[in-house]
């Protein structure tokens, strides 16, 4: 689902005017990857200040000889409230400087509203860490559920014989996708530790016990890494019980090994004693180039339902110590 508007213009109306504008507006260029008619300018509006955009704005300029010029504008349902306020904004702008008139979903010359207030940049930083895991996560979904093997040795349960399940290519097809699981749960942790960290009354002290590199330095220097994802670089969050001590240098009552310990669907195995397990694979795996010769399909697609259970019960941990509801709105 999107939000999506449409503006028009007097005929004396000039695009170059328009587009000029439209870059005042901090929208930037991008590529009309569809090659649209009439289409003059392809732009996108995005504000990581503050966490402020989820999606942001999209906005196309069009030339038609028949209609003159026109703005079209579209946000994603996933649009955050600094994205739809920054879209009523232009629509009131345009319509202020150039006269006309514009219809969105809302009506003619109608603009959005709000349904809440905007949520705290903690709030938004650790809802997009989350938002990002999960369209990560649905990468590696889609891989398991597109793939093909053929021949009898890919099957999808132990032969009995060590040596020709080591040989199985469906087995390591589902070893390799460990790497890159692992490395989207680290985003996660690492992603949400630079928004506390922002915003935590720690900073200070966190950053003066920082041990950052030269390289580092001249990456804050240069813009490339804020001061927290300087520091964030320096840590690992790979194993739960490091993820949990990295937290507790905000403040010793968020405790995620604590969260992940708690009973799981009446399993005898916690999720932090799964995701152990599964870090020790892709160590094994990547330094010894040794297979776990039991993550099947079935078992992997557990493992990848574990991963997201655990960041979901850490993202609710993390948003009850700090005073903000959950998004699940992914």
């Amino acid at each position: 689902m999107s939000y999506e508007s449409t503006s028009h213009f007097p005929p004396d109306t000039k695009a170059a005017l328009i587009k000029e504008t439209v870059e005042l507006l901090g929208y930037q260029k991008c590529t009309d990857a569809f090659k649209t008619p009439n289409c003059v300018g392809s732009y996108m509006w995005y504000d990581e200040e503050g966490y402020k955009s989820w999606a942001g704005v999209e906005l196309s300029v069009y030339a038609d000889p028949r209609e003159g010029i026109t703005v079209y504008t579209r946000s994603r349902s996933c649009r955050s409230y600094w994205d739809l306020v920054h879209q009523n904004k232009t629509l009131k702008f345009l319509r202020d400087l150039f006269g006309g008139h514009f219809e969105s979903d809302a009506g003619r010359n109608r603009y959005w509203r709000p349904e809440s207030k905007p949520p705290s940049p903690l709030a938004s930083g650790c809802f997009l860490a989350r938002w990002r895991f999960n369209n990560n996560l649905i990468k590696a979904r889609i891989y398991l559920g597109h793939r093909k093997f053929e021949g009898e040795i890919a099957k999808d349960k132990p032969t009995g014989f060590v040596w020709l399940d080591d040989m199985n290519p469906r087995l390591l097809s589902n070893n390799l996708l460990l790497p890159y699981v692992i490395a989207v749960w680290e985003e996660y942790f690492r992603a949400t530790f630079v928004a506390a960290l922002k915003y935590s009354d720690q900073r200070r002290r966190v950053l003066k016990n920082a041990r950052l590199a030269h390289t580092h330095i001249e990456q804050i220097a240069t813009g490339l890494l804020s001061t927290e994802q300087a520091v964030a670089s320096t840590l690992s969050f790979q194993r739960p019980f490091v993820i949990s001590e990295n937290f507790r240098q905000l403040t010793p009552k968020i405790d995620i090994a604590g969260a992940l310990r708690k009973p799981y669907r009446r399993r005898r195995v916690s999720l932090y004693d799964s995701i152990e397990a599964l870090v020790e694979s892709r160590n094994v795996f990547v330094h010894a180039g040794q297979m776990n010769l039991t993550l099947y399909d079935k078992q992997l697609k557990s493992t990848l339902d574990d991963m997201t259970a655990a960041v979901d019960r850490s993202y609710g941990h993390i948003a009850r110590h700090y005073g903000f509801t959950p998004i699940h709105s992914y």
